[in-house]
């Protein structure tokens, strides 16, 4: 069961040089340097968290919408600055 209040931590493991991994740390520095952005999504995971407490895979799920714009969004940045991934990303 997962409850509100309790918290937890999540590991997730990449493959080094994977597309997921590239994913992954594109989205984290587009999140610390657009702090606007940052902020939205932790509003919405609190907001869904509030709503789904009790309904892990709802709360997911409802996730998507802004997580897609947000790797959206990261893409063009990335793009446009040129991102690569850090030395202690590699």
């Amino acid at each position: 069961m997962w409850r509100c209040g309790v918290r937890r931590t999540h590991i997730h493991v990449r493959q080094a040089g994977s597309l997921a991994e590239q994913i992954t740390l594109v989205f984290r520095d587009y999140l610390r340097t657009h702090p606007e952005d940052g902020l939205r999504y932790a509003r919405e995971k609190h907001r869904l968290m509030k709503l789904y407490k009790n309904e892990r895979p709802k709360y997911v799920e409802g996730k998507g919408p802004i997580v897609w714009d947000i790797l959206h969004r990261a893409y063009l940045w990335s793009q446009a600055v040129g991102w690569a991934p850090g030395r202690s990303d590699m």
